[in-house]
């Protein structure tokens, strides 16, 4: 191998160490500078990234809270609206119950003075009937025809003997 032979030995070593330094001056000088600028870029992104990240982040967790307070402020209000609601339900509920009442009060009041018209109606019918078979039994026993004075006496004492009965 002509590399370890020891007459070409020095000049492998020079040509090596002249490659060696033309290789660091060529990274030195355009591949050194050229990787700390992207580093460094990727350095500053990086940076902006997580500095967007965290800004972003913050903005979200406010959004968040903003949100959940809204929340929180639409349900307190859906539920102070169905409170009013079952309020409002309720007083209508009563308000129907008292027009029911009142409606079943004004018809019971109706029926009972339609009984109590019906009820004298009756008992003017049954006076009436009750004069008139009189009047015509006592024309019958009689045998004659009363004139309307002897009618009117005789009903009185009849209409009298009524009452008497009534009250004892």
């Amino acid at each position: 191998m002509p590399q370890f032979d020891s007459q070409f030995f020095p000049s492998t070593i020079f040509w090596s160490l002249v490659s060696f330094a033309l290789m660091l001056f060529i990274v030195g000088k355009y591949l050194y500078p050229s990787l700390i600028r992207i580093l460094d870029e990727r350095r500053t992104k990086v940076s902006s990234d997580m500095e967007a990240a965290r800004v972003s982040r913050e903005e979200a967790e406010k959004l968040l809270a903003q949100q959940r307070e809204l929340l929180e402020k639409a349900r307190a209000q859906a539920e102070n609206m169905i409170r009013q609601a079952e309020e409002m339900a309720r007083t209508l509920r009563e308000e129907r119950e008292k027009e029911l009442a009142q409606s079943v009060k004004a018809e019971l009041d109706k029926a009972t003075a339609q009984i109590a018209a019906d009820r004298e109606k009756m008992k003017t019918e049954l006076r009436t009937e009750t004069v008139t078979l009189v009047v015509r039994s006592l024309e019958t026993i009689l045998e004659e025809t009363l004139s309307d004075t002897q009618k009117v006496v005789y009903i009185n004492k009849a209409m009298k003997a009524i009452d008497e009965r009534k009250a004892g």
